[in-house]
């Protein structure tokens, strides 16, 4: 299955400038408080994921060159790579969880070396490393002039993002840089985020829609769409009361507005819309996590508690791209090898 992904995207790979297409909800259960966050990973091409296990106390490096942000992880992460070159998702052990979802609007402006620098494959890694919740990081992203710089992670597709935090408060913030200049979502009703349009114009959009929205949704598969179906899901799901049912009502809706496979020539690059891949999961309050692949039956899941993540752990990464799919289901304690941090791209 992994080849007919690679295959069927050849003639729109090198066609197409932007090729994510990604959804993301925080689900609030208020019966005990739990909040739980799922995001679909939609790509071209197999995204030669791997899991990765980083340690409190590393010393990092922005990897741009002059003036890259320097810091040292306070807390210990959880994060699933794109290619072993972008933390694309994660969660902290103090339960802050983050998103990297494309946004072909972003702009980040020409390098500026007075400013520090982070290449994109470290941006969202920076915060995991940093924060213990949203609040925090929005005081810092606010006031630190971080610049992103950006890379190819394939020919002829730009890897250009926005990120969505959420933490166990169910705080949320969305940061995304248009016109080389720094916005700011920051609040508990940012719930759902996709891809283009820009997210103030996403919310305008779902404002539209939300009055009808009982009786009539959008049904196409594009991002604008997917985002006003996925706040309506959010809106009416049902209470749940404890982490297995929370984890499947969030299942259930990342599932609604995932993307399923088509022959190469039903494929519209013009509207940004492709397969998902895989799906992942978090729950906050029992620190879970969880992973479902769409290409084969690969189903696993993870308690942080079973990690090392202290300053006395280790980098370790479990490998999902050669894995033989019986080896990546259930429980993955023990399923992790010695590892090293990876080289970011849009590093120097």
């Amino acid at each position: 299955m992994r080849n007919a992904v690679k295959s069927f995207a050849v003639g729109g790979l090198l066609s197409s400038l932007g090729v994510h297409a990604c959804s993301r909800v925080t689900y609030h259960a208020d019966v005990d408080d739990r909040i739980t966050v799922g995001r679909s990973m939609d790509f071209v091409a197999s995204t030669n994921s791997s899991i990765y296990q980083f340690p409190a106390g590393l010393n990092r490096t922005g990897s741009v060159g002059d003036n890259s942000l320097q810091w040292t992880s306070k807390y210990g992460s959880v994060v699933t790579t794109m290619y072993d070159l972008v933390s694309i998702d994660g969660i902290n052990t103090e339960g802050l969880t983050g998103s990297i979802l494309y946004l072909g609007q972003s702009d980040y402006g020409p390098r500026n070396a007075s400013r520090p620098g982070v290449a994109i494959g470290l941006w969202l890694q920076y915060f995991l490393d940093t924060y213990p919740n949203v609040a925090e990081a929005a005081t810092a992203v606010q006031t630190m002039d971080m610049q992103v710089v950006t890379a190819s992670l394939v020919p002829g597709v730009s890897s250009t993002g926005h990120i969505s935090l959420t933490d166990k408060s169910g705080d949320n913030m969305v940061i995304e840089y248009l016109a080389g200049k720094l916005v700011v979502h920051h609040g508990k009703q940012y719930q759902v985020m996709t891809n283009d349009p820009t997210f103030d114009e996403q919310l305008a959009i779902e404002t539209y829609w939300e009055p009808i929205s009982n009786y009539s949704l959008p049904g196409t598969s594009t991002p604008a769409d997917r985002f006003v179906r996925l706040s309506y899901y959010n809106r009416i799901s049902p209470e749940s009361k404890d982490m297995s049912s929370s984890v499947a009502t969030v299942a259930a809706m990342i599932r609604s507005v995932s993307v399923p496979f088509v022959p190469e020539s039903q494929i519209n690059t013009g509207l940004d819309v492709w397969p998902t891949l895989w799906r992942v999961y978090y729950d906050l309050k029992d620190m879970a996590f969880f992973y479902e692949s769409s290409v084969e039956p690969m189903s696993f899941y993870m308690m942080l508690s079973d990690f090392d993540l202290s300053s006395k752990g280790t980098t370790k990464r479990l490998g999902l791209a050669d894995a033989n799919w019986e080896d990546r289901y259930g429980d993955m304690k023990g399923k992790f090898s010695g590892a090293q941090p990876f080289k970011p791209v849009g590093g120097s």
